[in-house]
């Protein structure tokens, strides 16, 4: 309801002020920068301009046209019709860039893969007994060996027992702020883990088994608690304050899901959903800007690999 009300509010505006859009990534949902336009009334130049970067761009009001053309370099150029000029325009990249990729840099022979960026304290959320959230990675090189996975957790309070899941899964196409993953089948399981007291921060699991990560695969790789020890070493569930925390870190991509809780509806996603790009949709259609980076968060998780040899 919050989000109908805002979203009259901004097209009310369009129309006291002239039309108003911004640009954004078809594929990330990402604001698109300085993009140049041109704006034409039977095919003659009416109008340029470059578009406002982190707030909409507004159109003169009293300008007459039939048509407007978009360009950015590493983007394709696109035209449109008066008619079909919305408050968003999704603009499509030419081809995939390195920069585009999670894949960061070869370490000692091994692929590093995902971010490293600031980790947020106030962000750790519990490690859940559901597969409820994950962290997604695309492989763009050849085939992989898993060797490490590596991720980050709060001081932990009593032994914690936990599983690592790897799973091949498929993206769902944005629809709207919508994006869901759809599990193709489980790659790999490790036996019982253990987290004990005491321990906090950077957490390295080396796996000795082959984990294999195909070429163009995406893998989604979640932690699973399965329970907790006390000072007697007897099963029991500890306070919400004492519960094992995974710890989160800012983040660039769009490579964190999670089911979500609809208050409205009063029930749970019965997919995991890509919380980032969900929220990048909702800052560009409905506020017309960035959002801050301090909303855009993702597991603390690494994996470390080895190409394949054959």
């Amino acid at each position: 309801m919050k989000n109908t009300i805002l979203y009259f509010l901004l097209f009310f505006s369009l129309n006291l002020f002239g039309q108003k859009f911004i640009v954004v990534d078809k594929d990330t949902y990402d604001l698109v920068e300085s993009v140049s336009f041109t704006i034409y009334k039977d095919n003659k130049v009416v109008y340029q301009d470059v578009t406002k970067n982190n707030k909409a761009t507004i159109i003169p009001e009293d300008l007459q046209y039939d048509k407007i053309k978009f360009t950015k370099t590493h983007y394709r150029t696109y035209t449109l019709e008066t008619q079909n000029l919305n408050e968003a325009v999704y603009l499509s990249k030419e081809h995939i860039q390195l920069d585009d990729l999670v894949i960061s840099t070869k370490k000692e022979g091994s692929i590093i893969f995902g971010e490293s960026n600031r980790i947020i304290n106030s962000q750790s959320k519990f490690i859940t007994s559901e597969i409820d959230s994950g962290i997604i990675f695309k492989n763009h090189h050849s085939n992989l060996d898993i060797s490490q996975t590596i991720f980050y957790v709060d001081k932990v309070k009593f032994k914690t027992a936990y599983k690592i899941h790897f799973f091949e899964v498929e993206e769902s196409l944005p629809s709207g702020n919508l994006q869901t993953l759809h599990f193709i089948k489980k790659i790999y399981s490790t036996d019982t883990l253990y987290l004990n007291p005491k321990q906090k921060n950077r957490i390295e699991i080396e796996h000795k088994e082959d984990i294999l990560f195909e070429e163009g695969k995406t893998l989604f790789v979640c932690i699973e608690l399965l329970y907790y020890l006390n000072e007697n070493h007897q099963k029991f569930t500890p306070t919400n304050k004492d519960k094992t925390k995974l710890k989160f870190q800012f983040s660039n991509e769009n490579n964190y899901y999670a089911k979500t809780y609809n208050i409205t509806k009063g029930k749970e996603s019965v997919y995991l959903e890509n919380s980032n790009l969900m929220v990048k949709y909702d800052f560009a259609n409905f506020l017309f800007k960035t959002p801050s980076k301090r909303i855009l968060i993702t597991p603390a998780i690494q994996l470390q690999a080895k190409e394949v040899k054959l």
